[in-house]
């Protein structure tokens, strides 16, 4: 295992920061560590489970720098630390120095710097500078001629993984350093199975190939050496079989035929050529320490759907010519992210120059452009002392080290407010970006729209997280439970999540706790998913105006409010409320229906986000708004004749207000 943290046993809980009881703690090995395990005479580390493990997996990936306190408050509570959240830091320290001491480790390991803490390791005390160092001799073997001894090399290089890189611990943190180290493996371990089919040991490599192709069909270069070593070994037939099966998967989740090489192996598997050994060289790096970088977030095992969207994303990120751009827009918890890392993993073989990843925070905590580039340009393995400090120059050098690679970048959570295109790349590569709010001002962008699931699919993520028996034997239980959570990934999650630890818990009475809850957004909310912190950093956005008309309008209760409706409630001239309804839509806080009014078009909710805007309004504005919204709708010019035409819209009687013949609230 690489990188920084070792576990031989199961996941850690992921419900939530807390901790649980303070003398809850496990066992973790922590191998990384050289020296220190020599010093610890190979007695187990006790640390506590989540925050323990995230503050020391912060320090670790930051070795020998001081990391800052907010860094390891974003790490640990994300947007939403409590009071005394570096209250709970100083404890996790200390508990962790506790613990490395009844080990026998140094005492100061870990410094107290101002501002933050460092933990001290030399350069040998990271077994993945072991393992870099492997590889590197194994290379040196394999162009001086050695295979056999550049095989066992890179044999004791894979040897330091031991499991998925930390695997206990969630977050963004961790993201996309286990991704990278992920990607590093398969990159290493491809390198030596071309050396074991150089070295003829076919028949041996077939067992090792069958269970990776099996999990991984579309990476072309395993499917290759498992083609050659079954047609080396006389199984032509099976040969065959897994190139059709590579090129079904591509199709179905690409719609792309596979690639030149593979081909042309198929076609001499075909005629019964012979086939020649893959050459066992390695490529030549264009300056001392370069590096391709992989560092998109591990992707995740059971996203469901959107097929068609993501076929049109790929389509656009793989046409030629200047860099492209594609966005992904829409309200926090509708799977953008997840839909992004999806498709730039499904993308990997077609940029080989590398895939760089960062999460811009715009929501939350927006970082800055110039330190996004630092980062990218350290990836490239940019030395620190050749990175310029200002923004413009630092731009200027990613744009030539981009000119002639073939890059995807991964922008996660755009701002409107972003300097976004000082982080663009020269040459034929494209940007994929998600963002909360539209980001079509940005010249040449092509964005598309990401809302909740279909039916169909939003049921299919609910059995994949509660199991497919027991939400079919509900099957309309778990309708009404996807409607409820507005069919958004993150609320279904959420849901699922809350089933799963309820084994004993029916549907129908779920449904029911959900349905009879007023505030049933804190219901869908449990650890990490809380789609009311993702709503609130939204809405946080909003001018006072517009958040005014957004709370106001959630109590009109009609499925469609038309522009006349809103105008009734804004307080505000026909154009200023057009333009407060513009940035609700721009901020996806309200869609724009297919409906059209005479006067207007019509705008509807989410009914997710209607029930989290009515319960922020209920607070704010008390227990008579909802009358006064009533009325101002009933005197409004337009109100008689405009509700007559719109489905669902308030219909005055001469002393109440009904939709439809139900009395409004």
């Amino acid at each position: 295992m690489i990188l920084p943290i070792t576990n031989g046993y199961s996941s850690l809980d992921t419900g939530g920061p807390s901790e649980g009881k303070d003398d809850h703690v496990r066992d973790v090995f922590f191998r990384i560590l050289g020296p220190l395990e020599a010093a610890v005479r190979g007695k187990p580390i006790r640390v506590g489970r989540n925050r323990q493990l995230t503050v020391l997996a912060a320090l670790l990936l930051n070795a020998n720098r001081v990391v800052p306190v907010n860094s390891l408050i974003d790490a640990v509570w994300r947007s939403a630390p409590p009071a005394t959240a570096d209250k709970q830091i100083q404890t996790c320290v200390w508990r962790l120095r506790n613990a490395f001491a009844a080990a026998g480790a140094p005492v100061d390991l870990i410094e107290t710097e101002q501002g933050g803490y460092r933990i001290r390791l030399d350069e040998e005390d990271l077994d993945a500078h072991a393992f870099e160092k492997a590889v590197r001799r194994a290379r040196e073997l394999t162009a001086a001629g050695d295979l056999e001894s550049a095989s066992a090399e890179y044999q004791r290089a894979l040897a330091f993984y031991r499991g998925q890189p930390l695997a206990d611990i969630s977050g963004p943190l961790t993201y996309a350093v286990a991704a990278h180290w992920e990607e590093r493996r398969f990159s290493v371990l491809e390198e030596w199975l071309d050396i074991g089919l150089t070295l003829g040991r076919h028949a041996e490599l077939i067992s090792e190939l069958k269970p990776l192709v099996a999990e991984y069909p579309m990476r072309e270069r395993l499917c290759a050496q498992l083609m050659t070593a079954l047609y080396q070994s006389q199984r032509r037939a099976e040969a065959l079989a897994v190139y059709r099966n590579s090129r079904l998967a591509q199709i179905k989740n690409l719609g792309l035929e596979p690639s030149t090489g593979l081909q042309e192996l198929h076609q001499k598997i075909l005629a019964g050529e012979p086939i020649a050994p893959p050459p066992a060289v390695v490529a030549h790096q264009p300056w001392p320490g370069a590096k391709v970088p992989a560092q998109l977030p591990p992707r995740i095992k059971d996203f469901t759907g959107r097929r068609d969207l993501l076929q049109r994303i790929t389509s656009d990120l793989r046409a030629g010519g200047e860099p492209r751009v594609v966005a992904l827009a829409g309200c926090g918890g509708t799977g953008k992210t997840a839909l992004a890392i999806h498709a730039g993993l499904a993308l990997q073989q077609h940029f080989p120059d590398g895939q760089l990843y960062a999460d811009l925070r715009g929501h939350t905590d927006p970082v800055h452009p110039q330190e996004v580039l630092n980062g990218f340009l350290d990836a490239f393995g940019v030395p620190e002392q050749r990175i310029p400090a200002g923004l413009a120059a630092r731009a200027a050098l990613f744009r030539s080290i981009t000119a002639d690679k073939r890059l995807l970048i991964v922008l996660d959570d755009v701002a409107e407010s972003t300097r976004y295109e000082a982080l663009l790349p020269s040459g034929d590569s494209a940007v994929l970006c998600t963002g909360r709010a539209s980001l079509l001002k940005i010249p040449g962008l092509t964005e598309y729209r990401v809302d909740g699931l279909p039916t169909d699919e939003a049921l299919d993520l609910l059995a994949s997280l509660t199991g497919v028996e027991r939400v079919f034997a509900e099957l309309d239980s778990a309708r009404r439970i996807v409607e409820l959570c507005g069919h958004l990934p993150l609320a279904i999650r959420a849901a699922g999540a809350r089933l799963r630890a309820r084994p004993h818990c029916t549907l129908r009475s779920f449904t029911d706790r959900l349905a009879t809850r007023q505030d049933r957004i804190a219901e869908l909310s449990i650890g990490s998913l809380d789609m009311g912190a993702r709503l609130d950093s939204t809405v946080e956005q909003l001018s006072p105006l517009a958040y005014r008309l957004w709370l106001r309008l959630s109590m009109c209760d009609v499925d469609s409010v038309p522009e006349w409706m809103a105008s009734a409630v804004s307080d505000r001239p026909g154009e200023d409320t057009q333009r407060l309804l513009d940035t609700l839509v721009n901020a996806h806080l309200l869609t724009v229906t297919q409906d059209r009014a005479p006067d207007g078009p019509v705008y509807s909710f989410n009914p997710l986000v209607r029930d989290h805007a009515r319960q922020r309004a209920a607070t704010e504005f008390g227990a008579l708004a909802g009358q006064d919204v009533v009325d101002r709708i009933a005197l409004a010019p337009s109100g008689r004749e405009g509700a007559a035409k719109v489905p669902g819209a308030l219909i005055r009687s001469d002393k109440e207000c009904t939709v439809y013949g139900t009395q409004a609230v």
